[in-house]
């Protein structure tokens, strides 16, 4: 009993230093999956009721506190940023402190885009149970960044590359009968001979019916001879032979040296742009135009730095509206690529004075042979 005087202290410590310590290492685990997780489904593609995953508060932080278990979480914000420098610095979107000590969920539609970060900290406080030990209260804080993205242009292969176009051209048809030559129709003549009456003195000529379409040939004097049929030929044309359309088909493929290319992107004043070679031979019909741009800080100068998609012009076609987005799907406006080179243009309501890198243009091309096809100005 004295030796257990002796260790039971020192065991009681022991049992509950070892009691604190996975206590703290369970908040310390809850607070770190917590952010993990609902910054995960913060940033997942997609829309729950009617609401986007990165602008859903209430959900993000319902995922979060799935983790507390056996604590209750003091805090989790939730903020946005464009990334990082190589440096490690945060990338400010317009507006926004990136933080993670500042709440600013949610955010606009508008001022996001492909690549943005969403980051979730969440803290919790730990404190001793029995402050035996010198053991201040402190906080647990941990925080996560995902990436997510808004819109994905989704770009298949050319299936097939190539295309058989209907063109006529004529082929001779002969018939069976040579140019020019005449057909002959022959046509019977049937004599008869006259028959003296039983009256005397006169000839008579049996009472025969014969077809409408017979001749009757002459007869000589009373008792002569009948004149010997005679044949008449009647000519009838053969038309001539004609020429009868026929489909030769030409091959259209947007591969190769007679397929289509396309220059860099070029941004200059209030315009994007990009070169379009069309060398198939036929104009080419455009399914869809996909476009980003550095729509919130490509005009740094001057009280609005902000840049709306106003216009876009390719070989005197125009679509006019109003974009402000990181990018967008050019809506109903389906042009035509013309043989040759052409130009794509973007115009802004202001000059392009700042781009980051993710400018993009994609056109999709919808005739036969290459149907999604795409030109792409980054490949």
């Amino acid at each position: 009993m004295v030796e257990f005087m002796l260790a039971l202290p020192l065991l009681v410590v022991l049992i509950y230093g070892i009691i604190e310590v996975s206590r703290l290492v369970f908040i310390f685990a809850s607070v770190a999956n917590g952010s993990r997780q609902a910054a995960r489904y913060g940033s997942a593609a997609g829309e729950t009721n009617n609401v986007h995953y990165y602008q859903d508060c209430e959900g993000i932080r319902d995922v979060a506190n799935e983790s507390a278990l056996i604590i209750t979480f003091d805090e989790i914000n939730i903020t946005y940023d464009r990334g990082i420098t190589s440096d490690g610095t945060q990338i400010q979107i317009s507006d926004i402190d990136p933080s993670p000590d500042a709440d600013t969920c949610p955010i606009e539609d508008n001022i996001i885009r492909n690549g943005d970060r969403i980051i979730v900290q969440v803290s919790a406080s730990y404190e001793p149970i029995i402050p035996i030990l010198p053991l201040e209260p402190f906080t647990v804080v941990s925080a996560s960044a995902r990436t997510f993205l808004i819109a994905i242009p989704i770009v298949g292969s050319s299936m097939p590359l190539e295309f058989a176009a209907e063109s006529p051209t004529p082929s001779r048809v002969p018939t069976s009968t040579a140019l020019g030559f005449n057909t002959p129709t022959a046509t019977a003549v049937i004599p008869t001979t006259s028959i003296p009456s039983s009256g005397g003195g006169g000839a008579g000529t049996p009472g025969s019916i014969f077809a409408t379409n017979t001749q009757l040939a002459l007869t000589s004097a009373a008792g002569a001879s009948p004149i010997p049929p005679t044949l008449t030929f009647t000519p009838s044309r053969t038309p001539l032979p004609t020429s009868m359309p026929s489909i030769t088909p030409t091959a259209i493929s947007c591969t190769g040296l007679t397929g289509v290319s396309h220059g860099e992107l070029w941004v200059h004043d209030n315009v994007m742009e990009m070169r379009i070679d069309n060398r198939t031979g036929h104009n080419l019909t455009v399914a869809q135009i996909y476009v980003e741009w550095n729509h919130d800080t490509g005009h740094p100068t001057g009280a609005d730095v902000t840049l709306h998609l106003r216009q876009v012009l390719i070989a005197s076609q125009s679509w006019n509206g109003d974009i402000f987005s990181p990018s967008a799907y050019i809506p109903a406006f389906y042009p035509s690529i013309p043989t040759g080179e052409s130009v794509i243009q973007f115009v802004f309501h202001q000059d392009y004075k700042l781009t980051d890198g993710t400018e993009r243009i994609i056109v999709t091309i919808g005739t036969p042979g290459c149907i999604n096809y795409p030109i792409d100005s980054r490949k």
